[in-house]
């Protein structure tokens, strides 16, 4: 929650500079990746591609990032985890189709430098459990009694 905030407030601070403000996006094309094998795992290189609500190319991405940042930070606050088609649901009319708000998810882990399941986001649900259970999954607490969005 703590790097979506500072993400805004450095946006914040920008329109009150007087400036436009932009995100900072690492580029996930296959050229920007590289393999570490000594972390068995593909990792962004430097390559990132800024969008702002100055060129009118960007503006409706723009816009998608800055929402499915709030949405994501929601449910980060709320200690709960979502599955992508929730967060699509949010905002059907301004995200039109499922891979619009899928690709600006993953836009925003990278961002902020972590994998999508760290945003409290899960691809599908497994299956459905109700009840006082509670278990931590990498980290992250799994509370059963508070699973979906509201």
């Amino acid at each position: 929650a703590l790097a979506i905030e500072t993400l805004f407030v450095d946006a914040v601070e920008s329109i009150i500079r007087g400036e436009s403000f932009s995100f900072a996006v690492p580029s996930r094309s296959a050229g920007n990746q590289i393999y570490i094998s000594a972390l068995d795992q593909v990792v962004l290189k430097t390559n990132v591609a800024e969008r702002s609500f100055v060129h009118a190319k960007q503006v409706r991405k723009t816009a998608l990032l800055a929402r499915v940042l709030s949405l994501v930070h929601e449910v980060i606050r709320k200690g709960i985890h979502v599955t992508k088609r929730d967060l699509f649901y949010t905002d059907v009319k301004l995200f039109v189709k499922q891979e619009d708000s899928d690709g600006v998810l993953e836009d925003a882990a990278c961002m902020i430098g972590c994998p999508r399941n760290c945003l409290h986001v899960v691809a599908a649900e497994k299956g459905l459990v109700v009840g006082r259970l509670q278990f931590y999954e990498d980290g992250d607490l799994i509370d059963c009694t508070r699973m979906g969005i509201t």
